[in-house]
Formats: structure tokens, C-alpha cells, sequence
């Protein structure tokens, strides 16, 4: 049995041995990849300045037909980048070399390193390595692996093609897994990663779903994929979902395979489907709410939207009385007229009864087997199989509840999801009906206002700032709607986005671009709002940093430059020489004037200009102003309204662009925040936004 020291002599050892301005060090390679460069984000750091920040990258390859590895060195970053001075290997310059023992590469011209393979190594030979000065006597005693390791000219000349493909593209590094079979069926080749993700491929063979098929589709002549070397498909294997690329090598008779595990992918989808379905529905009932003061309205529109989104059988809202005495009730369209199932609900409501009234919610699965049997035999009778019951609460009043049955053709249960919906939705009945309760009692005592005007002052009073309180319920929950849209929003445009990598049609592709456009318009929107809300609410802290305007400011005014061009625009710049930086927030200070650029910009008519001065003003305090001047006319009568939300000046968007109305209110409310002023003015065919900042702010929030 070998010892533990003949075990570590045995290891093959990689080594790396750098001499630069830090005087010389020795670095094991073990790692898959590394990168070398002066920035100290590097796994390897030289010290020089003839180096460049990413100069070079290490690779490890596995050998062909083995399982040993070597390194190979190229030059360059990541994105394919060179070095500003090269890499020069044994007296060569090269792009990329796979290293040998002894090789010698210089950097840059002035940091030199050696390479070695050893193996026969101790650790505590080791340690003498790093720590010798002089390599020969220990290196003359090592055992060089290299011959093994990597192939010599005559080998890779009988390589096959496959073989010195694989060693060129890194497959064994690749985290997807990559199969590859021959027109036979035979497995020829499967990456570490397709052994670990598929255990069972080589044993099952064409029998496994991966290879399932693939060579009738590029054999068979009736195949669509026929004379094709390449198409995609999709295969599920137990709960995952994978995408297989599937290309036909024509010159070496190869099937080969890239697979991709989309699992997260597909169910983000879903996902995304079913978030739009239900934010869509809360949508209408807040839109309803919104229009409506009439409680029959709001609920006759939220029965038919719960049974379309749960898959419902029917669904009954009631509504009750504060003497626990049944009012009315909305029913679905398969519900409507069906005096059992009425009564039916009477019933069950009856039954649970202690339970809504204490705000719980009551699902059953199974009615035969839950209930008394009196109340399971008119289920029975119905032909109903599941029963959620969700009260309708508000300030710990019960005001009625909604019912959602599933029959026993369409039982399918409840999933979490579906209960947090339906809870959500009766939370927004629930004001609903209490908010029209209190407009009709608003409306009675109206009435008798002449008469009761001394008696019912006080409480009309009461009743209005209960109104008040539900108005800013709403508008918390239109925040909150507005604040979980934004992320099926991004996933929409994501989704959107994965679409567009595909082949298309042309109407395709125009339906694909009406939802990208539209979808970034309503994230606008969404962002908007929330950006609003938080401005208003003061809890939208600042970070604090010195900006040199001079190197700043290009970049705020680059994005506006190409769309000036294509409108036939001209941008006029100007600086004030003494103004040097401003110390404030980057990030608001940046929207600021990309808003006011950006209505600039919108509503200048073609060949028109837009002009934008850095003006510096010592008295009565120093300030630094911001003006954007571009050439159309506000009416005086409009300028004090156009910093209010939503409000948009009428028939000035000569580019039919559109807008929310929000982008000024938000800019205001943002120049606020950083101490400063904003101001208009419109005159002589030009108009003129001015902002004022100090150039340092007076106060710093606290720092996220």
C-alpha cells in the first residue's frame, strides 16, 4: 500500500514561477481558469505598468483520449480584447500557446515567468521549490509529465477531427452537457457535464429521451428536418424540460448534441402567464372601483372574472346586513337562476357561519366527506365537489363573503396562489361595498342636510374623513398593484425578448415589436408612479458624490445626440469655465436633466434647436443652474399646471409621442430632494427650464 508521501509524490504538479517588480513568486495551478493582469481583480497580478489590466487568460484543457490536462495561455481579456503590449512565449510573440515545462513567457516586455509540470513532488519539496533560488538540482530529480500530458506533432497529426476539435473548443469545461453519436447510434462522446445530468444515457442508448428519435429525423426523407445539419427541439425528462441543439456533421458522419436545462425557464413562463391573468383581473376590479360608486356593478363584474381566472364552477358574492341578514347576492352566469344552489349556498354559509365571521377562510376539498350530512347531501345534489368560502371584513365588520365551488366533473383544489387571490380580492370587495355604504349615507344625509344641518354637522364631518382614509386606501393599494406589476413586467420582457432570438414571420415580428413597445411604455408608467410615491413619501434617500461636470456631462448628453440627428435637431452646449463640480446625487441629478432634455427634444418641431448652458452665480449664494432651452412656446395660462401630475400641455407634441404626465412632477420633486429650485419661462417662441442646485448640498441623507 503506497504511503501518503508516495501518493503526494505522485501528483502531477502545475506550477507558474513570476519574477516582476515584487520580486519573484511560485503559484500552483489548480483552478480551471485563471486570469492575469495589473488590476488587482485578477487571479494572477503583475506588477508593472507595461502590463494591461486583463493581459491575459489560463485555461485548463483536458488532454485527448486521457485524463491528464494542461494549460493553455491566451492573450487577451474575456471578451476577446488583446493587450496593449503582447505576450511573448519562448522568444515568439502569440496570441495562444498550450504551455510546456520550461516554457518562458514575458509580459508586456518586463515580467517574466516560467512554467513547469513536475510531479514526484512532496509537499514538503514543495515548499523548498517556492522558497529556492536556484531550480535546477530540485527540477532534475522531478519527473517531467509533459510527454503524457500533451501530444506531440506526430500524434496530433493521427488525431481524428473530432479529437482535435474537442481539445480546441474547452467541451469538458462547459457547465452544459454536449453528447455526441454516430450514425449507428453509438455513443461516441458525452462531456462531464452529460455523464452527471445523464447517468443512464450510454446504457439506454437511442432508447434514452435525449437521443430518442435523432437519427430518424436527419435519416428519414419525409422528415421536416431532411437535408437539414442542424434543428432544436425540446425534451422533458421527469420534471425538467431541456432544449437540445442538434447539429449533423456532415464530414465526419456525427450527430452532435448541445443541451441547455430551460426547466426555469418554462416555469417562469408559466409563471408569467398566470401572474398576467390575475393582475389583469385586479386590474378590472380596481378599474371598476374606480368608476363606480354602485356595489352591485363592482361585484356582478368580480363574479365573472373569479370564475374565468380560478377555473371555477360558479361563484356567489353576498352581502350581509349589520344584523347578520342576508341583502343581496351576485351570482356567476351558471349560478344564475338556480334556485337548489342558492339555497344550497344559504346552507353552507349557515355552516360556516363562526368561522367567516372570525375573518377565516374555509376551503373543502371534498364536501361529501367534510360536512354534516345533511349539508354533504345538498352538495351532493348540486354536484358540488370543492367549496372555498372567503369573508369580506372591513374595520372588523362582516359584510358578507364570496363562495367559489368546483363541481365534480372540474375538481381540481385550490392552490396557495389561488386562496392569497381570492383573499386579496375580497379585501377590495370589502372597501368596495363599506366605501358605498358610506357614499349612500353621504348622499342621505345630504338630503336632509336643510333640516338636520346643527345635528349632522360633526358627523358628516366624521364620515368625509372616513372617506378620506378609504381615498388613501385605495390609492396604497393602487401602489401596491402598481408595485407587483413590475416584476411580471420584466419577466414580459424578458419573455419578449427570448422570442425575438427565434426565426419569425413578419407579422410575427410586427405583433412582437406592438408588445415590446407597449410593454416599455407601461413599465414607464409603473416606474414612474413608484418613483412618485416614494418622492412624496420622503423615504427615498440620496447618495452624495463630487461630480467633475466636465467628464460628467458628456455622457448625460450622448444618448440625446444620435436622436437630435435622426429628428433633424441641432444641440447647442455651453459651459461656464469657472464651473468645475457639483457634490451632489449622480442618479437624480442625471434624471433631472434627462427628463428636461428629453421634453426638449419631444416637443421641437424638425430643424428646430435645442440649447443647454451651465451657468455658475455667486450672488446672493453660490448656485449653479442648469438651463435647457428649446424653441417652442408654453401659454401663459398653462405654465402654473405643468409640474402637476398627469397634466399634459394640449397640442404641443408635434412627434405624436405620447406621455404620462408624470416626467415633470417627478423632476420637481426630485430638485427638491437635492436642496434645489426649478423654474419656467416661455416667451418670443422659445421656452427655458432653469434649474438651480447649490454645489454642495447643505444636508446628506443617510446613504442607502
Amino acid at each position: 500500500m503506497a504511503t501518503a508521501e508516495q501518493e503526494q509524490r505522485q501528483r502531477f504538479r502545475h506550477l507558474l514561477i513570476i519574477d516582476d517588480a515584487e520580486g519573484r513568486r511560485t503559484i500552483s495551478l489548480e483552478a480551471a481558469t485563471y486570469s492575469i493582469g495589473r488590476d488587482t481583480t485578477n487571479s494572477v497580478v503583475l506588477h508593472s505598468k507595461m502590463v494591461s489590466r486583463q493581459h491575459a487568460l489560463l485555461l485548463r484543457v483536458t488532454a485527448p483520449d486521457s485524463f491528464a490536462y494542461l494549460f493553455r495561455i491566451v492573450d487577451g481579456d474575456l471578451q476577446g480584447k488583446r493587450s496593449t503590449n503582447g505576450m511573448i512565449v519562448n522568444g515568439r510573440r502569440l496570441f495562444s500557446h498550450d504551455l510546456k515545462h520550461g516554457d518562458v513567457i514575458i509580459f508586456g516586455g518586463d515580467v517574466k515567468a516560467k512554467y513547469y509540470a513536475v510531479s514526484d513532488l512532496s509537499d514538503a519539496d514543495f515548499d523548498r521549490f517556492c522558497e529556492a533560488s536556484d531550480l535546477s538540482t530540485i527540477l532534475s530529480n522531478s519527473v517531467n509529465p509533459f510527454q503524457t500530458l500533451v501530444p506531440t506533432d506526430d500524434a496530433l497529426q493521427s488525431m481524428s477531427e473530432a479529437s482535435l476539435v474537442r481539445l480546441a473548443s474547452f467541451p469538458e469545461l462547459t457547465p452544459n452537457p454536449i453528447l455526441e453519436i454516430d450514425l449507428c447510434g453509438t455513443v461516441t462522446y458525452l462531456n462531464p457535464s452529460a455523464v452527471l445530468n445523464f447517468p443512464d444515457l450510454e446504457e439506454l442508448g437511442l432508447n434514452h429521451p435525449m437521443l430518442e428519435g435523432l437519427l430518424s429525423m436527419i435519416q428519414s426523407g419525409t422528415s421536416v428536418h431532411a437535408h437539414k445539419s442542424f434543428f432544436a427541439r425540446e425534451v422533458e425528462i421527469g420534471e425538467k424540460v431541456f432544449e437540445q441543439s442538434v447539429h449533423y456533421i456532415h464530414e465526419s458522419d456525427l450527430v452532435r448534441s448541445y443541451v441547455i436545462d430551460i426547466t426555469e425557464r418554462k416555469r417562469a413562463e408559466e409563471q408569467l402567464r398566470h401572474q398576467a391573468q390575475r393582475e389583469a383581473i385586479i386590474n378590472r376590479i380596481v378599474q371598476a372601483m374606480r368608476v363606480t360608486m354602485v356595489t352591485a356593478e363592482v361585484l356582478n363584474t368580480t363574479v365573472s372574472l373569479m370564475v374565468e381566472a380560478l377555473g371555477a364552477t360558479h361563484c356567489i358574492i353576498v352581502q350581509m346586513s349589520a344584523e347578520g341578514e342576508l341583502t343581496n347576492q351576485y351570482c356567476s352566469e351558471g349560478a344564475s337562476g338556480r334556485e337548489d344552489l342558492l339555497q344550497g349556498n344559504t346552507a353552507f354559509l349557515r355552516y360556516c357561519q363562526a368561522q367567516l365571521q372570525a375573518g377565516q377562510q374555509v376551503v373543502l376539498a371534498d364536501m361529501d366527506s367534510a360536512m354534516d350530512l345533511d349539508v354533504a347531501a345538498i352538495a351532493r345534489h348540486c354536484g358540488l365537489q370543492a367549496l372555498m368560502m372567503t369573508p369580506l371584513i372591513y374595520l372588523q365588520t362582516y359584510l358578507g363573503s364570496i363562495s367559489l365551488y368546483q363541481s365534480e366533473s372540474n375538481a381540481r383544489g385550490w392552490s396557495e396562489d389561488d386562496l392569497e387571490l381570492v383573499r386579496t380580492i375580497a379585501n377590495q370587495c370589502a372597501i368596495a361595498i363599506h366605501q358605498a355604504q358610506l357614499y349612500q349615507r353621504v348622499q342621505d344625509l345630504n338630503a336632509d342636510l336643510e333640516q338636520q344641518v346643527q345635528d349632522r354637522t360633526a358627523q358628516l364631518r366624521q364620515k368625509m374623513k372616513e372617506l378620506e382614509r378609504l381615498n388613501s386606501l385605495k390609492d396604497d393599494f393602487l401602489s401596491t398593484v402598481s408595485h407587483e406589476l413590475r416584476t411580471p413586467m420584466s419577466n414580459i420582457k424578458m419573455a419578449i425578448h427570448m422570442l425575438g432570438q427565434f426565426p419569425l414571420g413578419e407579422k410575427q415580428q410586427r405583433y412582437l415589436k406592438i408588445l415590446a413597445v407597449e410593454c416599455d411604455r407601461e413599465t414607464e408608467l409603473i416606474n414612474d408612479l413608484l418613483d412618485l410615491q416614494r418622492l412624496e413619501a420622503g423615504g427615498n434617500p440620496v447618495t452624495v458624490e463630487r461630480l467633475l461636470l466636465q467628464d460628467w456631462l458628456p455622457g448625460v448628453l450622448e444618448p440625446f445626440r444620435a436622436r437630435l440627428k435622426d429628428r433633424q435637431q441641432h444641440l447647442e452646449v455651453s459651459y461656464d469655465s469657472e464651473v468645475v463640480a457639483i457634490e451632489t446625487s449622480r442618479v437624480s441629478l442625471e434624471r433631472v436633466l434627462a427628463e428636461l432634455l428629453n421634453n426638449a427634444c419631444k416637443y421641437t418641431a424638425k430643424g428646430g434647436k435645442v440649447h443647454f448652458e451651465v451657468q455658475g452665480i455667486m450672488q446672493p449664494e453660490p448656485r449653479i443652474c442648469f438651463r435647457v432651452t428649446n424653441q417652442a412656446e408654453i401659454a401663459s395660462h398653462e405654465l402654473p399646471r405643468i409640474f402637476d401630475k398627469f397634466y399634459r400641455v394640449p397640442h404641443a407634441d408635434p412627434w405624436k409621442q405620447g406621455g404620462t404626465g408624470l416626467g415633470l412632477a417627478l423632476v420637481k420633486k426630485l430638485v427638491e430632494q437635492l436642496s434645489g429650485e426649478i423654474s419656467v419661462d416661455s416667451s418670443d417662441g422659445a421656452t427655458t427650464f432653469i434649474v438651480s442646485m447649490p454645489p454642495l448640498m447643505p444636508t446628506a441623507p443617510a446613504l442607502y
